[in-house]
């Protein structure tokens, strides 16, 4: 009996001993990866004075064997800190979750928000390296104390059931995602400054993914957006990247976009850069915009299809494609606006002329194979403009013979370009011809100064007090009298 007690301790030693000595199976195929309980943390409480906020990640091991993470890191922003299952770290190296099973990692940022030098939105990610897969969840917190509107990288609705929403704030605006003004008049106060989010929204409606543009505003058929800027306290639209390296990149948000049927839109001293396109209006939607500069945009600064548009005393320069650019046909009518492109910007490589008008759409081809035309009649007059560049050619004028719609236009007064266009047609009426700097320029281009350089500039004098939309003062505010000079500004000794 004692010889079966010791026989039997000597198989359960030795089964303890194997067992513990047994390696664990890992998982090594690639496809093995982790899952987590959400891809971005979002810090999302605006702090009033300093402080910190925690919030926790849950990674999943969804196979049936263990699963070794080889590395975890905070990829860098000193703003937040991490604890990986109870141990705080920045990097912590082979870490295993069990079959089946999961571990917790908590995130923390502290942050200053009155500090005026945070970016709006401040941005890092965890990364994971596990079977030669990298995988990440990102951090995103406020960095100021700010009026945040929208949804983050996602689809937002703003709506006031027909009402008005009054944007006054001394604290600037930081609109999020993609944000859908619906059944809304937006009051924008002077001095104002509305900063957006870059990137590419997504999001899912009715089972469908949209990839949606970033740092957009869109004014609905049933909304109106109205920026009443002054001289001295203009409103501004501009990126979220305050950090001086982004000042002059373009393209970093989407647009303004006035839906089809938008109407009294309304903007007067007000400043729009860095995007993609200034403002889009739409089918049908109307803009008036006067006392405004647009630049550094990565598109046309000011597109109108089929649209209506008013504009006066308004800057649009250092713009990738068209400074003004008139689609599918609509109403415009500008006057003392300078449209000029001579950038020295890095970021921008001009090559189309400032203004493209055309009466026409192609939305797509048949099933031939033949294009699709649709046809609206274009009406665009110019008073008092200066068009001007680095092209031989800055306006572009396309009315297909197929095209039966009015092309009408007229060039009163205006500075142009010498081009390859007819300029005895009836349709230039009293035009200032010029061909390079010898004949004119500005004052100083490349530091933004578009004023007129000398006496003997041929846009001096050369307007017409016959307008159909005055202006009385230019840009600055000073005075138009006797015979006013071309352009956005009145020369000034």
């Amino acid at each position: 009996m004692r010889y079966f007690q010791y026989f039997v301790i000597t198989l359960i030693v030795f089964f303890f001993i194997i067992t513990g000595c047994r390696k664990e199976r890992f998982t090594e195929d690639m496809g093995d990866k982790l899952e987590f309980s959400i891809d971005t943390l979002r810090f999302d409480t605006v702090f009033s004075e300093r402080g910190s906020a925690t919030r926790a990640i849950k990674v999943f091991n969804r196979h049936n064997r263990s699963i070794r993470i080889d590395e975890i890191t905070l990829e860098g922003n000193s703003s937040y800190r991490i604890n990986v299952d109870g141990t705080p770290t920045a990097m912590i190296q082979d870490v295993e979750i069990a079959p089946e099973d999961s571990l917790y990692i908590f995130a923390e940022v502290e942050i200053d928000p009155m500090d005026t030098e945070n970016p709006f939105i401040i941005l890092d990610s965890i990364r994971f390296e596990t079977n030669g897969n990298t995988q990440y969840v990102f951090l995103e917190a406020f960095g100021q104390d700010a009026n945040y509107v929208g949804e983050s990288y996602r689809l937002g609705v703003l709506t006031c059931d027909g009402g008005t929403a009054v944007w006054d704030d001394v604290k600037p605006y930081v609109v999020l995602g993609f944000l859908f003004v619906d059944n809304c008049n937006i009051i924008i106060n002077p001095g104002v400054d509305i900063h957006f989010q870059g990137g590419i929204s997504r999001d899912t409606i009715d089972g469908n993914i949209l990839n949606l543009p970033n740092g957009t505003m869109y004014i609905s058929e049933t909304s109106s957006l109205q920026a009443n800027g002054q001289l001295g306290n203009p409103i501004r639209f501009l990126t979220d990247r305050i950090e001086p390296e982004f000042e002059d990149v373009p393209g970093q948000w989407g647009t303004i976009w006035l839906a089809p049927g938008s109407l009294n839109n309304f903007m007067n001293y007000t400043e729009i850069r860095n995007s993609t396109i200034g403002v889009r209006v739409d089918s049908a939607a109307e803009l008036n915009i006067h006392n405004s500069t647009i630049y550094e945009t990565a598109s046309s600064a000011l597109l109108g299809v089929h649209a209506d548009i008013t504009g006066s005393n308004c800057l649009i320069f250092d713009i990738s494609i068209n400074n003004v650019q008139l689609e599918f046909g609509g109403n415009y009518h500008f006057t003392h606006c300078t449209f000029a492109n001579e950038t020295n910007n890095r970021y921008l490589s001009h090559s189309d002329p400032v203004l493209r008008m055309s009466n026409f759409f192609i939305p797509g081809r048949d099933a031939e194979g033949n294009a699709i035309i649709w046809e609206n009649e274009l009406n665009a007059t110019f008073e008092n403009c200066i068009f001007y560049g680095t092209r031989p050619d800055e306006i572009l004028l396309i009315d297909p013979e197929e095209v039966t719609a009015g092309f009408n236009y007229n060039f009163n007064h205006c500075l142009i370009k010498k081009d390859t266009l007819n300029t005895d047609l009836p349709y230039f009426n009293n035009p200032v011809l010029v061909e390079s700097t010898n004949d004119f320029s500005f004052l100083d281009s490349r530091e933004f100064d578009y004023r007129l350089d000398s006496i003997i500039n041929p846009a001096i004098g050369a307007g017409t007090t016959m307008l159909a939309f005055p202006s009385p003062v230019d840009l600055d505010g000073v005075p138009r009298g006797g015979m006013p000079d071309i352009g956005a500004y009145e020369f000034q000794e």
